[in-house]
């Protein structure tokens, strides 16, 4: 079975070439030039770009001629596709999938992860993992289901510059919240993001990723955690550190976050799966 997904997964390289995970790319857009994402702009060079610009980057859905591409490609390799996409009430690359669904023909189903970055990705790895094992196409999207309702995502916001560029929040409200040292934390809840709760320092903020985390009151041996980040790698290692400290965790997945869930999380932001 072919597994696609779309470059909101973040899913490091080695990952989606050792499961042979086709990825139909979005594009963004910063200061008038188009990129594709992970093709014609790496993560790093997208937080220097996005750094640098006046406005707040913009994204977009994968072309529905993309998605046929990559549907014909893995119809040919395995027979069915599988294609595992960032959440519908995210991006419209969902209904872009489904378009090209119908165009194509074929033994493909469509699945919406509710999520973005990597709890895209790490459905998507489960799915992978389930097709290596010779579950069938069915069986994976019932386990889905299940996993999708499970996994927990909670995204840190270092600063709220890019909320103001895109007028979501009013510069004076930056200001105060610079001043006193205010930190967001947001999380995915039905597809949407929606704020969780505001701390103070960023220290704090990491004390409450951890407890959200023992909040779950599950055993964490047998699941892997994902961390993405907005260029702040130190960070990421540090918080992976404590994850494996209190937690121990199958693995613990530290990747870069990319354009379509960082351009919204902005410098310094930092998400955690699990």
């Amino acid at each position: 079975m072919q597994i696609i997904t779309d470059s909101s997964c973040d899913l490091p390289k080695e990952t989606i070439d050792a499961y042979d995970i086709l990825v139909v790319p979005l594009s963004i857009e910063i200061n008038g030039i188009n990129y594709v994402d992970g093709i014609e702009l790496t993560h790093e060079e997208f937080y220097k770009k996005m750094a640098d610009s006046p406005t707040i980057p913009k994204t977009a859905q994968p072309s529905t001629q993309s998605f046929i591409d990559a549907f014909k490609k893995g119809l040919k390799k395995y027979n069915e596709v599988l294609s595992i996409n960032i959440s519908s009430n995210m991006s419209g690359t969902q209904d872009g999938a489904m378009v090209a669904k119908e165009m194509t023909g074929g033994d493909i189903e469509i699945f919406d992860t509710l999520n973005g970055s990597l709890g895209v990705g790490l459905q998507v790895l489960k799915a992978a993992e389930m097709a290596k094992e010779g579950l069938s196409k069915s069986a994976i999207v019932e386990k889905l289901k299940e996993y999708r309702e499970d996994i927990k995502v909670v995204v840190y916001l270092e600063t709220l510059e890019n909320a103001v560029k895109g007028g979501r929040v009013k510069k004076t409200k930056e200001v105060v919240a610079n001043l006193l040292n205010l930190k967001p934390i947001v999380h995915v809840e039905e597809g949407y993001v929606r704020v969780l709760k505001t701390v103070r320092g960023k220290k704090r903020a990491m004390r409450d990723l951890l407890h959200i985390m023992e909040e779950k009151n599950v055993s964490f041996k047998d699941r892997i955690v994902g961390i993405t980040h907005c260029d702040c790698l130190d960070d990421a290692l540090k918080l992976k550190e404590e994850v494996i400290k209190k937690f121990n965790p199958r693995d613990v997945m530290v990747t870069t976050m990319g354009p379509v869930i960082g351009t919204h999380a902005g410098l310094g932001g930092l998400l955690i799966a699990f």
